[in-house]
């Protein structure tokens, strides 16, 4: 068993390196919020361990173990919010911090046995795809709304964000995964982007836009 310690490393690794092969010692630390010296004694340990792989020219990366085990970890927490928002009447701005604290205490048959409580979903209210028991990530197209063109009706698809404000914005707007919008008009100069949702129009900062992840598919946009 690592402890959760051990885990909150294996995720930083994990976040840090889904853009890059490897990340520094220095951008762990950064995450984590400890020392240069406190990183590196542990990423050395958890190196001897199989679970990471530190090059000096490439950085530190997972290793395939480790990999099992951060996934392992991100389902938790993700069938954790899930389970929240679905049956325990969680605001999504509540979602993350809560399950922060409770997937290093549940077991993988715990876990298994939420994820046949909620039918097997495949992604977590935020819209992130939740990890298949054998630490399997399904991949899908997607794109920020920012970047999306006008007049295509697109599928939200994931919130990339765990700030709560900005979660709560985009819930009350009914800017959330599953529901399908449209990009009416894009100011100039880093202005506001107007959605529409529904009957509704919307204008929302480049900022928050640029977190919003769509489907933009022929499948969406016959919808």
């Amino acid at each position: 068993m690592l402890s959760e310690s051990s885990e909150m490393y294996l995720q930083a690794v994990y976040r840090l390196t889904e853009k890059e092969r490897g990340v520094s010692i220095s951008a762990i630390a950064r995450v984590l919020g400890h020392s240069l010296s406190t990183v590196s004694e542990r990423v050395s340990r958890l190196a001897a361990a199989g679970y990471l792989s530190h090059e000096w020219r490439e950085g530190v990366s997972l290793t395939e173990r480790g990999h099992r085990a951060a996934c392992r970890t991100l389902r938790k927490r993700r069938l954790i919010e899930t389970f929240l928002f679905q049956l325990a009447d969680y605001g999504i701005h509540e979602l993350y911090e809560e399950a922060c604290r409770l997937e290093h205490l549940i077991s993988d048959r715990f876990a298994d046995a939420l994820d046949r409580i909620l039918g097997f979903p495949l992604h977590d209210p935020h819209g992130h795809p939740i990890p298949t028991q054998d630490g399997m990530i399904r991949t899908e197209p997607r794109e920020a709304l920012s970047e999306t063109r006008e007049g295509n009706p697109v599928r939200i698809a994931r919130l990339r964000t765990n700030n709560p404000d900005i979660l709560s914005y985009a819930f009350l707007l009914g800017l959330v995964p599953g529901r399908i919008c449209t990009v009416i008009e894009k100011a100039p100069l880093q202005g506001p982007v107007t959605v529409e949702i529904g009957s509704g129009r919307v204008a929302i900062s480049l900022a928050i836009a640029s977190i919003i992840d769509v489907h933009a598919d022929k499948e969406v946009q016959s919808a």
